[in-house]
């Protein structure tokens, strides 16, 4: 099971600099990951008791920012995955199972918007459409860090971003 939490900010996006020509649309440039880093826990004693299927609790960050630069706008989306690998889900009388591992993802990708753009249709194409695109990447380098550091992985699946957009912005205000 995961548990997923989420938070996105937005900077920058001004629907003053981009040409009303056609409909909004989001344009998907270069990907990259910009850092990632586990942590196992108690080497090499913990390798000794590995559950078969790890319960998994992640959150996750959505990040847009504006790069400088003249023409049309470009935005750097960044996708942060945070996760701990636990040897039991938290239950009431363990509420603190033993944690094997951490791990911390954060992907990238350079994205521009196109047509008639406003703040409340820039928004969503960041925060929601943007990462839709970094979030396979995202987790199969994740899944793949995993699997090195000698750990069962099962399926994470995809996020709703849509859903936890809204729900962050229900929260907020």
């Amino acid at each position: 099971m995961n548990d997923h939490n989420h938070a996105d900010t937005l900077q920058g996006a001004s629907g003053s600099s981009v040409p009303r020509e056609s409909s909004p649309g989001l344009v998907v440039g270069s990907q990259y990951l910009r850092t990632l880093s586990i942590d196992v826990q108690n080497t090499p004693d913990i390798y000794r008791d590995i559950p078969a299927q790890p319960h998994v609790g992640m959150t996750v960050d959505v990040t847009a920012r504006q790069l400088p630069g003249g023409g049309q706008p470009s935005f750097e989306v960044t996708l942060v995955i945070r996760a701990q690998g636990l040897d039991a889900a938290p239950v009431p009388n363990a509420p603190a199972p033993r944690v094997l591992y951490e791990i911390h993802i954060a992907y990238a990708g350079l994205f521009g918007l196109s047509g008639a753009m406003t703040q409340a249709i820039a928004e969503p194409l960041l925060l929601v459409e943007a990462p839709k695109y970094l979030f396979p990447s995202a987790r199969a380098a994740m899944l793949n860090a995993v699997r090195e550091a000698g750990f069962p992985v099962g399926n994470i699946q995809p996020i709703n971003f849509h859903d936890l957009w809204q729900s962050r912005r229900l929260q907020q205000g």
